[in-house]
């Protein structure tokens, strides 16, 4: 193998971790348009999405024999400058209280909007929770939304606690931040359904036509939708909850409307 050259750093004043520390904040990762991923699963995941860039590894060791056994893992990080700190200096830039001990700073992994005729889209209004926001981007992924598109008033999706409940899944769907007003207008100009859920109308969920091109919106875990928005879309289903819970999860009620459109699809081959 051929030895690769490993940057020591040691000092809290040095210009890289002086930079990874203000990546901590949305404020920082606007600025800088690069995020901190920390563990083997979200450097795997970096290594093969198509959507963002690597700009740094960061090593948490104090000999070149640990990079050594990451470079046998994962070969390709031989491409990107590698960096090796001490324990105390490299949980000063994590944000886990018990970091594994590999980070890479990557590009911030967002894209402008898509309008595909047949697309199938998750659009956020004001999702506040962390963990319900990286649930709904992994169940995106896995049943294949052209794009996820969080309004105002949304979780940071590049925040580290929705970055790690995501799995890895915000690496590779395309998600945009938009004005979800705009947004609506636009999809229904391209004859795009979208679909609201309600406690107010009387068709399940289940019997609503998701077949063609359409869009969920999802609301705030605690007000719903804006009503504004709500008033907006062009069809509203309803859950069914016969054990009398007054709502669901934002992150389950997602998965279930998601799901749906995937059957639908299945029985339309």
């Amino acid at each position: 193998m051929t030895k690769v050259k490993v940057n020591r750093l040691e000092s809290t004043q040095n210009d890289h971790v002086k930079r990874w520390k203000k990546l901590q904040t949305r404020k920082g990762r606007e600025k800088a348009n690069s995020m901190l991923i920390e563990g083997e699963h979200l450097l795997s995941e970096a290594l093969k999405s198509p959507h963002i860039t690597i700009s740094h590894i960061i090593v948490e060791g104090d000999s070149q024999e640990i990079v050594s056994s990451y470079l046998k893992r994962f070969p390709t990080i031989s491409d990107f400058p590698i960096f090796l700190l001490s324990p105390s200096l490299f949980r000063q830039i994590a944000e886990t209280e018990s970091p594994q001990k590999i980070m890479a700073e990557i590009s911030l992994p967002k894209s402008d909007m898509i309008v595909s005729a047949d697309g199938f889209y998750l659009l956020l209004d004001r999702i506040q929770d962390p963990g319900n926001l990286g649930t709904l981007l992994r169940t995106a992924q896995a049943v294949g939304v052209t794009q996820v598109i969080v309004g105002k008033g949304t979780v940071d999706p590049y925040n580290g606690k929705v970055v790690r409940s995501s799995m890895g899944a915000i690496l590779h769907v395309p998600l945009a931040q938009e004005d979800l007003k705009e947004v609506i207008l636009c999809l229904q100009q391209h004859k795009i359904s979208v679909v609201g859920t309600s406690l107010h109308t009387e068709i399940m969920y289940d019997e609503a036509d998701y077949s063609s091109g359409c869009a969920i919106l999802l609301g705030n875990e605690g007000q719903g939708v804006d009503p504004a928005l709500q008033e907006m879309v062009d069809q509203t289903v309803r859950i069914p909850m016969p054990g009398g819970t007054e709502s669901l999860n934002v992150a389950i009620a997602g998965g279930l409307l998601l799901y749906e459109k995937i059957r639908q699809n299945r029985n339309h081959l």
